[in-house]
């Protein structure tokens, strides 16, 4: 505001302030450069941040609050007559079969179910017996085009070809993993199943994302009883109501801590480069001032410039960072989400530009006329040597000037040590980590393959009985010879489990283990209480407690407790067996998710009568590996009762979580390496400019070409060993700290592991700008003649 009685001054201000932005381009691109980069980046991380959330709830709105299990197909019509209802999914898995090595699920799906689950086709929905929708990989397998309406014939594994019409094309990506889906008709479930094709209903209700888990459940119980359907057929979808209610807070605190530091990064950037800049004008802000310009003035100009180069970076920053998040996850965008993040964090740029630069401001602004005169670009006190002669060298000379700027000096070491430290201490995370390790652990303690009886090992094999397979004997003899006749097997481990249901102080529970003499050891490597050896447990029929598992299913039990065992004999009848809780142990190393209870393998086999072998694991020269999968492909081709899982898998698996997770972190802290390069661009240029007139000065009495060129390599050197060193120590203590913490927190699976490729690279890179800048530098000389460099005002 202007009062009546002042001049305004304003326009004056304005126009001193375009001309030094005007004079200063280089500094106005690093500025712009490092803010623009900057913003894109955290508003890149917070809109995959929201993203991720919003893909999930989109999800999440179009999958069933209820489902009405195996009902008849009257009572399934009955379901869209109810006004209450928003749409009804038909589903039936109908068989699975073995084709070139893979295996087809051939289910029946109508079209609301198919939008439910996220998988869309084009074409038709099969409607007569022999129409059929497959994925257009399984056409390539067949070798076929996806010509619609074209006859194709799949061979199943009873040696049969079958024709269908191929009638849509699903386009669902799952034919990489060896599994492939078929959409075949409700009239060919008829044909096949007749009454006992009992058919699972799907219900979304209108208005549920407004409803509780108990309201749904309350009208889903009314409806049954209405509709005569069993309430053991009734099913609401927990993971509907939670994952609706579930908090995302320390989701988004982490992106926000990422984006939080990659500011921080550049804060010190853009305060370094701001501090330079004004540093360099010093003389000019004196001389304003003796002509009358005022405190707030300087203040006005400085900020004004801070505010223009902010004005032209951030939205640039915005637009890219808006591009790169809607890419990152697209069926994650929302309009009202993207303009609240580009709001939100263009305010967030802004107020860290006005901090950075706030320092350098009131410097500016406390700069008297008399100061200005006497100013020079090195600060602080130099100590008086009591030498009276001191050998002047390129080294001495480089020292003197990194201690007589030493403000310029920290920053720039701070700058390249943030972004050292990020880069050591996220590449460690990632160098640390053993899939291998992880693999053994969870699924292949021992051999490379494991070939497993197909119930319940997925979603679309949960209503297969594992007694039911094991009594056909599958896993016999015979095929265990077959696998130990293979070149390059030298072994197999059989791995016990069965359905059978326990009870144990009023808790149940499904599934069970059996353990051999050999894994006594693992047991008791992780034994709490009580004994776990095999031939104490077979005297005195006892059963182990795997506590770890037995908290995550709430299961209470102690040493002396009784622990009653359903079996399903071979005769089909259900055989009860009572044995007492003898030893405690945490977990131990078992291929397959582990059980609540283990005991005894000839338990197991004496009461159900059968091999209750679920698994055997193949042990394999590894130099034969791949000669051993394709001999096991053969010999399990055909049986789809039969699956394989290979450690090479497991190890992709579990490898790419941690590569993804761990690799955004990485890439930030790349970009806050790019920053902290900028700032030593920055800082080394601007240095030179100011000091050309003394650089003149000292080839003038006599320093040569080539100690000058030593001169300068000896300062860049030494902003790099400083940086290195506070890179290695702070950033291999963190390191390993953080190694400990997660191996201790989340995944026992990291082992410590020094980064060393990576930090020789950071290294290399680091010295590559070095020299870059020296040649640069020196360059620039070459230019200009001594008495040009001499006449060079600051």
């Amino acid at each position: 505001m202007t009062w009546p009685f002042e001049n305004d001054t304003s326009g004056i201000v304005k126009r001193i302030s375009n001309r030094s932005i005007s004079a200063n381009r280089k500094r106005n691109i690093f500025i712009v450069l490092t803010i623009a980069l900057a913003s894109a980046l955290l508003s890149a991380i917070v809109l995959y941040g929201f993203g991720v959330m919003q893909e999930t709830q989109n999800r999440n709105q179009k999958t069933a609050q209820i489902m009405y299990h195996a009902i008849s197909e009257q009572q399934g019509q009955e379901l869209y007559k109810q006004e209450e209802i928003a749409w009804v999914g038909e589903f039936f898995n109908a068989f699975s079969e073995q084709v070139n090595h893979s295996t087809v699920n051939f289910t029946y799906a109508n079209a609301d179910m198919l939008t439910s689950q996220s998988m869309p086709y084009s074409g038709d929905l099969p409607a007569s017996e022999n129409e059929i929708v497959v994925q257009e990989s399984f056409l390539d397998s067949l070798g076929y085009s996806n010509e619609l309406g074209q006859t194709i014939q799949i061979p199943f594994s009873d040696g049969t070809t079958h024709d269908f019409k191929l009638t849509g094309i699903l386009d669902v990506k799952t034919g990489d993993i060896g599994r492939y889906t078929a959409i075949i008709s409700k009239e060919l479930v008829r044909q096949q199943y007749g009454d006992e094709g009992m058919i699972d209903y799907y219900i979304g209700l209108k208005g549920a994302q407004n409803m509780s888990e108990e309201e749904a459940t309350n009208y889903a119980n009314t409806l049954a009883q209405q509709l005569k359907i069993s309430d053991d057929n009734v099913i609401v979808r927990s993971t509907y109501f939670n994952l609706k209610d579930e908090n995302h807070g320390s989701d988004m605190l982490f992106y926000f801590l990422i984006g939080f530091v990659t500011f921080i990064g550049s804060g010190i950037v853009i305060y370094s480069i701001f501090y330079i800049s004004v540093a360099s004008s010093i003389r000019n802000y004196g001389q304003l001032r003796t002509i009358g310009t005022t405190k707030r003035q300087i203040k006005k100009m400085v900020y004004r410039e801070g505010k223009l180069l902010a004005a032209i970076a951030i939205p640039i920053g915005l637009v890219i960072g808006n591009v790169i998040g809607y890419f990152l996850i697209p069926a994650g965008w929302y309009w009202l989400t993207t303009l609240c993040v580009t709001v939100g964090v263009g305010l967030f740029a802004f107020i860290i530009v006005m901090i950075a630069i706030h320092t350098p401001v009131k410097r500016a602004a406390a700069v008297s006329p008399l100061e200005a005169l006497r100013y020079s670009d090195y600060q602080g006190k130099m100590k008086e040597s009591s030498v009276l002669h001191r050998k002047i060298t390129p080294a001495s000379l480089a020292k003197m000037n990194l201690s007589r700027q030493k403000a310029k000096s920290t920053l720039t070491i701070l700058s390249l040590s943030l972004g050292g430290v990020l880069v050591v201490l996220i590449s460690t995370m990632l160098v640390s980590y053993d899939g291998v390790a992880e693999a053994r652990g969870r699924a292949f303690p021992v051999g490379e393959f494991n070939i497993q009886l197909n119930a319940n090992q997925s979603w679309d094999t949960a209503g297969i009985s594992l007694s039911g397979l094991q009594q056909k004997n599958f896993l016999n003899a015979d095929f265990i010879n077959a696998v130990e006749s293979i070149d390059g097997v030298t072994g197999t481990k059989h791995w016990y489990y069965t359905d059978a249901e326990y009870r144990v102080n009023g808790n149940s529970g499904k599934w069970i283990q059996g353990f051999c003499r050999d894994e006594q050891q693992n047991l008791e490597k992780e034994r709490i209480a009580g004994t776990t050896d095999y031939d104490e447990l077979v005297a005195g029929n006892g059963i182990v407690l795997l506590q770890e598992r037995a908290d995550l299913y709430d299961i209470e039990a102690a040493l002396g407790d009784t622990v009653e065992v359903d079996y399903k004999t071979e005769s089909g009848q259900i055989r009860t067996k009572a044995y007492t809780v003898m030893g405690i142990v945490n977990e131990y190393s078992y291929s397959g998710f582990s059980k609540c209870f283990a005991l005894p393998e000839q338990f197991m086999n004496e009461a159900t009568g059968i091999d209750c072998t679920g698994t055997i694991s193949v042990i394999t020269d590894m130099k034969k590996y791949d000669t051993v999968e394709a001999a096991l492909n053969q010999l399990i081709d055909g049986n789809s009762d039969l699956v394989m899982e290979t450690i090479k898998e497991s190890i992709t698996y579990y490898s790419g979580l941690q590569q993804l997770s761990f690799g955004v972190l990485l890439i930030v802290a790349v970009i806050v390496v790019c920053f902290s390069l900028i700032n030593l661009v920055n800082t080394t240029i601007t240095n030179f400019l100011s000091r050309r007139q003394e650089i003149g000065m000292l080839q003038a009495i006599g320093l040569s070409k080539k100690q000058l060129i030593k001169m300068l390599c000896y300062e860049g050197l030494m902003y790099s060993v400083f940086a290195t060193l506070v890179t290695l120590v702070l950033g291999t203590g963190l390191g390993f700290l953080s190694v400990q913490v997660v191996v201790k927190t989340m995944n026992p699976y990291f082992y410590y592991s020094f980064p060393w490729l990576i930090v020789l690279i950071y290294l290399a890179i680091l010295l590559i700008v070095q020299f870059t800048l020296i040649s640069y530098t020196t360059g620039n000389l070459k230019k200009q003649s001594l008495v040009e460099q001499i006449r060079t005002m600051e």
